[in-house]
Formats: structure tokens, C-alpha cells, sequence
């Protein structure tokens, strides 16, 4: 087992120790108070209504610590099957496959490393730096090679399954929330949205990527979460759905993200008016508060399933906070979809 191995199980034991659910049924007394007894589940319970949050991104943190645990594991019968196959051992097949896949450090890299953590460096240039940075990548590059390596293999391999469930929230969708894609959808995308967020406007772009590449096996649904610190998001939330009124929520949606230097209201009815939109019954909505009582009803329905920032998306009950790179969403999308045997 290599150390790297080594050391995500360490992780996998410790946060499992916190986990004590893997340990207990969910009807275990793990308490007693006088006579009355205290089940795992209540204590489930309370932590999931007092500080969801807090809950969700530990059992994703557990997840992700075993999956990468559970991918090293892969790689290894991976490699032992290759090089059994070749009729080599294993250090044979190794010492044939890495070297070419170890690649020299480039000082471009280099620059970029300082540049991103200049202010751990105490005041040292970078030319200070460069060689501490650069031995510290080259020990890190027969591991990386190792990786690749292994997810070649894995590439390769038609016969890997993975039965390590994620953590999942029934997100439930109301009459009242914008939708797009078909109902029967394999998979299903909410996501909780702030229009002044520079994230969530980058998130928007991945989405439709998404939506490109996977067409009618996608549906999406948006729900508001306007942040307090942008004193524009919660009346451009209602203008959202004042458009929703007419069938133009997702028209609104990216004039909206196109636009956060100008969300005021003015602005917004400007926006309505230039999509064609009612403007008297646009303006009756968002000046009425109509909606604003449905995007506390968000707010709260998103605190109760742990979302504290923004963007946070659920893809098929599977929670992913913060704008995550494209290829991240599209390796969930992929596995919910092998998942349904699409």
C-alpha cells in the first residue's frame, strides 16, 4: 500500500470516527436520560435542524475522503492486474510506465504558485523562492505521474463499479419554482442562486454547457438565496419571479447575470421592458412585493437543507457548494447517468 494510500485511509478512520452513523443504526440508543432513551437518529435530527450546514459539508468532506481513498484502491488492483497481464512484476510495469509521464517543472508554474500564495512567503521574492517551490513540485511529480497513470487505466477498464453511495437531500421542487428540461429527466440540477453573486453568474455558464452537452436528460430548477451583504439580490429575486408570471423567468435570469452592476429596480423594469415582457403587470408584481414572502420561503427551505453561500447546487439530491470546475459537474452528471444505466 503506498503512502499516499496510507494516508487518505488515516483521514477516511478519523473523519469515520466522527461519522459515528457508519458505526450505528439509526435506531441505536446511543444516550439514556433517567428512563428515556436517546436514538442516533434524534441526534441526526437535531443536528441536520440546528446547524445543517455544518452537516452537509462534513458528510461531503467524509465522501470525498473516501472516494479518493476508494479511487487509490482502484488504481492499485488496477496496476497489479496490468502488470499480470504483461507477464511483468509490478515494479517492472511501474518503472516502464512513469518515468515518461514525469515531466519536467516549467518556470511558468513556478510563477504561478508564488503569485497565488505570495503573501505566505514572509517578504521573500520570487526569485527567493523559486528553488524551494521547485523541489517541492519535483518530490510531488512521481505521485502525479502515479495518478495519471492509474486513471489511464481506469479509462481503459470496462469493467469498474462503484457502489460507494454519496451523501443525497430530497430537494423537493413547488408549483411555483422555474424549470426547464423534461420532467422525466435522468437527472435533476436545483440550484440556490444569488443574481449579484459573481460566482453564481460564472455557475450559469457551466450549467449551460451542461445543458448542451446532455440535452433532454437534464432538467433544471432555480430557487433563490439573495446574500444580505447585496442590496440588490433580494428585489431581483422577485423580478425573477415576476417574470416567471409570464413565461420569461429564464430570459430575466440572464439579462439579470449579464447586468449585476445595475439590478436596481429601475433597471429591472428596463430589462422587462426590453425582453418584451407586460411591463404594467412586471411593474404591478415587483413594486406589490408579490413574491417576496416566496423568496423567504427559499431562503428558508435552503438553510433547511444546509445551503449558507452562493451558488449551491443539488445534482440529483448530491450537494456541490461554490462554483465548481466544469469537469467536476460534468463527473457527477456522468455517474448519475451510469447510475441510470443511460
Amino acid at each position: 500500500m503506498t503512502g499516499l494510500l496510507h494516508a487518505f485511509v488515516a483521514c477516511v478512520v478519523v473523519l469515520g470516527c466522527a461519522g459515528v452513523s457508519s458505526a450505528q443504526d439509526a435506531e441505536d440508543v446511543v444516550a439514556r436520560v433517567g428512563g428515556a432513551e436517546v436514538t442516533l437518529q434524534e441526534v441526526e435530527d437535531a443536528w441536520h435542524d440546528n446547524d445543517a450546514a455544518s452537516r452537509i459539508r462534513m458528510l461531503q468532506q467524509l465522501y470525498d475522503t473516501r472516494r479518493r481513498a476508494l479511487d487509490i484502491v482502484i488504481g492499485e488492483r488496477l496496476i497489479d492486474r496490468e502488470a499480470h497481464t504483461r507477464g511483468v512484476s509490478r515494479d517492472e510495469l511501474l518503472s516502464a510506465e512513469l518515468p515518461g509521464r514525469i515531466t519536467p517543472v516549467a518556470d511558468a508554474e513556478i510563477d504561478a504558485i508564488y503569485e497565488r500564495n505570495t503573501d505566505r512567503f514572509g517578504g521573500r521574492t520570487l526569485e527567493q523562492m523559486r528553488p524551494e517551490i521547485r523541489s517541492i513540485l519535483e518530490q510531488q511529480r512521481p505521485s502525479l505521474a502515479m495518478h495519471q497513470y492509474m486513471e489511464e487505466l481506469r479509462m481503459m477498464a470496462d469493467d469498474v463499479v462503484i457502489m460507494l453511495e454519496p451523501p443525497r437531500q430530497e430537494i423537493l421542487t413547488l408549483a411555483g419554482d422555474p424549470v426547464r428540461g423534461p420532467a422525466d429527466a435522468a437527472v435533476v440540477i436545483v440550484e440556490f442562486s444569488d443574481f449579484q453573486c459573481p460566482f453564481c453568474r460564472r455557475l450559469t455558464v457551466m450549467l449551460d454547457t451542461l445543458a448542451s452537452q446532455y440535452g433532454d436528460q437534464l432538467r433544471f430548477v432555480f430557487k433563490d438565496y439573495p446574500l444580505p451583504n447585496h442590496a440588490d439580490a433580494f428585489k431581483a429575486a422577485e423580478a425573477g419571479n415576476c417574470a416567471n408570471d409570464q413565461g420569461r423567468f429564464w430570459e430575466l435570469h440572464d439579462k439579470m447575470f449579464a447586468s449585476q452592476d445595475a439590478l436596481d429596480v429601475p433597471s429591472l423594469k428596463n430589462y422587462a421592458a426590453e425582453l418584451g415582457l407586460d411591463t404594467e403587470a412586471f411593474a404591478e408584481c415587483l413594486d406589490g412585493n408579490r413574491y417576496a414572502a416566496d423568496v423567504e420561503r427559499d431562503l428558508e427551505f435552503g438553510q433547511g437543507h444546509g445551503v449558507s453561500s452562493t451558488p449551491t447546487i443539488f445534482i440529483n439530491g448530491r450537494a456541490v457548494m461554490g462554483a465548481a470546475p466544469l469537469d467536476v459537474l460534468d463527473k457527477i452528471v456522468r455517474e448519475e447517468l451510469a447510475a441510470a444505466g443511460l
